[in-house]
């Protein structure tokens, strides 16, 4: 294992190869021989197919949500069917549902000494770990399955919101955009961002995890949480805040019924996002603004910060975002292994990094935006990029700087398709910090329930005074 320092990649020249190869990858993409659908890729690095001729029309070669319902030239990316909407075999009703990949033959392994070859499908915080830890980290790759779905009154209020949604005169505001992904085709990264935060998530959702923080030397910290999100701008409802989220802690007991209320907002310039905490069971319910933008979140250590919440869940008021490219990337998908019921949390958090057995990832289409904090505003974090999956608009993948370019913060959304709604989401999120021998898991089940959707929520659960009538509920 190398040091926390050993390798430091250039924020900028990563950023220059996701746009250069597009363009020196199109020749060699056209003599690549193509393959079926779960055939190995060749030796070769996979190229970049050339660039789409004529408009892609919605709904038609581009599908709802603005992903390219095509697969790529090579055929590593198959096209886009629908996603996954149905039980897979041996579905039975009140179990588990299996994986329905189960059958998948892994590709090929990425390991440190194939960064070079594949470095144009790893990002930078893959690369990093990859050399920190060359004997242990490894990425295996599968086949590329494009499960994610939603239903049809999502997929018709987004080609509806093409024609109207927009961002407003202080370039923040969302406007004119109800129900589905506000951009499908996003001009810029502000409408791309505002995608991850509106995407599809299922409906009212209630779900019972843990959230670990595992250090290098095999110590590990837990807190067991139950985490209650609504939507209401996915309900139509524009007269609630859009988002709602609250989060109580369960375990570990001296801090049980401590909570956490988060209301969103369509326009952060004019209107900021409301927080309120309770400490304890009988503390006090109190506002806490200052849980946002660069705040450690305690229940991870403080490896991650408050705007690092589901990837990415703050204000866009502090940076400039730009839509860099979209790109054929090795992302972390399908996560069935991950939540195995059988699985002990010592077989799938080592110390330094997860398991890789239990990783699994596939070659799919992502659009990088850059973020750049602006001028006369502070964040410990003041340079980011985002990979947002194109069939879902969910970040699968982040990397966070410091003022320097030094690469401090990588983490990874490993997300599961729950065919019954239909939604793709995020069932462990990891957070590595790279200046140290630690990491944070969030969404770990370990036995816990299975997530409940159409959870009875209202908006009126997401303020202070439900806080204080719930008490230890949370």
């Amino acid at each position: 294992m190398s040091g926390p320092t050993g390798f430091r990649p250039d924020r900028r020249q990563t950023l220059g190869l996701l746009l250069g190869a597009a363009a020196s990858a199109a020749a060699a993409s056209a003599a690549e021989p193509a393959l079926a659908q779960g055939t190995p890729p060749a030796n070769a690095a996979p190229p970049t197919p050339p660039a789409d001729v004529g408009v892609p029309r919605l709904g038609e070669e581009l599908t709802p949500f603005g992903a390219v319902r095509a697969g790529n030239r090579t055929r590593a990316i198959p096209p886009w069917t629908g996603g996954l909407t149905e039980p897979p075999r041996g579905y039975v009703p009140g179990r588990p549902s299996p994986d329905p990949y189960i059958e998948d033959v892994r590709w090929f392994t990425v390991t440190a000494a194939d960064v070079e070859r594949y470095k144009v499908r790893l990002t930078a915080g893959q690369q990093a770990l990859l050399a920190k830890y060359p004997e242990s980290f490894q990425l295996a790759l599968f086949p590329c399955r494009r499960s994610a779905a939603a239903p049809q009154r999502i997929y018709d209020a987004s080609l509806a919101n093409a024609g109207r949604a927009a961002v407003g005169e202080n370039g923040m505001a969302l406007r004119d955009a109800t129900v589905g992904v506000p951009f499908p085709i996003p001009a810029n990264g502000v409408q791309a961002m505002w995608n991850h935060k509106l995407r599809w998530r299922g409906g009212p959702l209630s779900r019972t995890s843990l959230t670990v923080v595992q250090a290098g030397d095999g110590t590990r910290s837990f807190s067991r949480l139950r985490e209650d999100f609504l939507s209401p701008y996915a309900a139509g409802d524009m007269a609630a805040p859009p988002l709602l989220y609250r989060r109580t802690i369960l375990d570990p007991k001296e801090q049980a019924g401590g909570s956490l209320i988060l209301q969103g907002t369509l326009d952060p310039i004019a209107t900021r996002t409301r927080a309120w905490v309770r400490e304890g069971e009988r503390g006090r319910v109190v506002p806490a603004p200052d849980f946002a933008y660069d705040t450690p979140d305690p229940v991870t250590g403080g490896i991650c910060t408050a705007d690092m919440l589901d990837m990415f869940s703050g204000a866009l008021d502090r940076f400039d975002y730009t839509l860099v490219t979209r790109r054929e990337m090795y992302m972390p998908y399908n996560a069935h292994r991950l939540v195995n019921p059988n699985l002990a949390m010592r077989d799938t958090l080592w110390p330094g990094h997860p398991n890789p057995q239990f990783l699994r990832y596939e070659m799919h289409r992502v659009w990088v935006v850059d973020a750049r904090l602006k001028p006369n505003f502070k964040h410990a974090l003041p340079d980011r990029t985002f990979y947002l999956d194109e069939d879902s608009w969910q970040i699968l993948a982040s990397e966070h700087y410091n003022g320097k370019g030094d690469l401090l913060r990588y983490a990874e959304a490993h997300t599961l398709p729950h065919w019954q709604v239909p939604v793709l989401l995020p069932t462990v999120e990891f957070a590595f910090d790279l200046t140290a021998d630690r990491y944070a898991a969030r969404g770990m089940e370990n036995g816990q329930p299975p997530p409940q959707f159409d959870a009875p929520l209202t908006p009126e659960d997401f303020t202070a005074d439900a806080l204080i009538r719930r008490g230890r509920r949370g």
